[in-house]
């Protein structure tokens, strides 16, 4: 961990469903010393406020962030301190870096991801939970096969419609998995005002600046195939043309 004070300097964030999120975060420190094996792989925590308030005490974060420091950088250094950056990730990004070669027998899309998760990960049941409204059948044999852990359970979950986002756990100080195949997961009541900044100055307030809209193409039709080996001869072929 780090033992000297650090000061932010600056961040950028991505968050989306049924993906890790991913925060860089530069900072300086008079600690011109750190040592890569010190952060990486350590918990961290990095807390959002909202900007200081003059005659205002110390405001409670708005929100914090647990996770694990996957990433770390020395920009540079001067006479007084030196400057880091470090990539802050849940622990679920650490399955891109196990590849398996598997076969799951008899069991559903949800039991095949907590196996996962539990027995090559070593998550507890604490670390994620699943909010399912839908009963899933077994699968009678699923492989995977050079397939890293994320990537497959994602392509499975995505199969049923399961998707996933991450909540925080403050008392154990732990980012929480959250499984759910409805919409009774997003978080709704957000409204922000569409207002264009003038010049350098921006409102002081949170807005949305500006829209843009984009066109492609995209696929006419669709058509899926499939293959029993029990019934050989069944046609499995079914398609779906623009109307």
């Amino acid at each position: 961990g780090l033992k000297s004070p650090v000061d932010v300097l600056t961040f950028t964030g991505r968050e989306q469903l049924s993906a890790p999120f991913r925060y860089d975060i530069e900072f300086t420190s008079t600690d011109k010393t750190i040592e890569p094996e010190s952060v990486l792989m350590q918990d961290g925590a990095f807390s959002l406020t909202a900007p200081p308030v003059q005659g205002m005490p110390v405001q409670t974060a708005l929100r914090t962030l647990h996770g694990v420091i996957t990433g770390f950088k020395h920009l540079s250094s001067s006479q007084d301190e030196a400057r880091y950056e470090v990539r802050l990730e849940p622990r679920m990004a650490l399955l891109t870096r196990s590849r398996q070669n598997a076969i799951y027998q008899n069991q559903t899309v949800p039991q095949i991801v907590e196996k996962i998760l539990r027995e090559r990960h070593q998550m507890r049941g604490q670390d994620f939970v699943f909010n399912l409204k839908s009963e899933y059948p077994s699968r009678e044999q699923v492989m995977q096969y050079g397939e890293d852990d994320l990537t497959f359970i994602s392509r499975l979950l995505s199969e049923v419609g399961i998707w996933f986002r991450f909540a925080t756990d403050a008392r154990l100080k732990i980012e929480v998995i959250e499984f759910y195949d409805d919409q009774s997961g997003y978080e709704r009541g957000l409204t922000l005002p569409l207002r264009h900044p003038s010049g350098l100055f921006d409102g002081e307030t949170e807005a949305v600046w500006g829209l843009n809209t984009a066109y492609s193409v995209v696929e006419k039709s669709v058509s899926t195939r499939d293959y029993n080996y029990r019934e050989a001869t069944a046609e499995m072929t079914t398609g779906q043309h623009d109307a």
